[in-house]
């Protein structure tokens, strides 16, 4: 009997599969250098990386669009699209992808899916948006009017601990990463606290 696996469950029931490196490292770091790497492509110069006890939350300088469109599942901003979006689910067996994640917005989707939790707050042209995702579904979405007319963009992660059991951000090794990244990209400035 063949059974139809939605895709977020294909990616909580085989992490190995698209976690590659991360599981060779034995280490968390790549989740939020993955997120990183997001917000470089879409042109964030200002990079804030916050470690938790059991999470981690990453802040930048740019913003997530507010708009919203139908879906065959209903109404879905573009901001929820880029973590839970699974249309374009083949693009996740492209060569490369499943080891980097670093394809469009492929990482996100893939670090939603195996979150225990995860959260969103961004502000978009006069808008401030405030989402909750549990296991990679959004659980509740809130939109207002704002007078920040900064760019702004917060997510926060807490990894699933049944599916990275043992598993935890070196701040070390992370930090040697981003000093890596900075080397190449001298505009974009990217800090890491430890708020543990």
């Amino acid at each position: 009997m063949i059974c139809h696996i939605e895709p977020f469950d294909h990616i909580r029931l085989r992490p190995q599969w698209y976690f590659k490196t991360l599981f060779e490292e034995k280490t968390l770091d790549s989740l939020p250098l993955e997120m990183i790497q997001y917000t470089i492509d879409h042109g964030s110069t200002k990079i804030t990386v916050n470690l938790y006890v059991d999470s981690f939350s990453v802040e930048f300088n740019s913003s997530m669009s507010l708009e919203v469109y139908h879906d065959y599942l209903g109404d879905i901003t573009q901001a929820e699209a880029v973590l839970v979006k699974t249309t374009n689910f083949p693009e996740l067996w492209k060569e490369g992808v499943l080891e980097s994640g670093l394809c469009g917005s492929v990482g996100l989707i893939r670090i939603n899916a195996t979150s225990e939790w995860c959260s969103l707050l961004t502000y978009s042209n006069g808008e401030k948006g405030v989402f909750s995702f549990k296991e990679g579904k959004t659980e509740t979405r809130t939109i207002c009017g704002s007078d920040e007319q900064k760019n702004y963009t917060k997510l926060t992660v807490k990894p699933a601990p049944t599916i990275f059991p043992n598993l935890t951000i070196s701040p070390t090794t992370l930090q040697k990463k981003i000093d890596e990244i900075h080397k190449k990209l001298h505009k974009t400035a990217i800090q890491l606290h430890i708020k543990k």
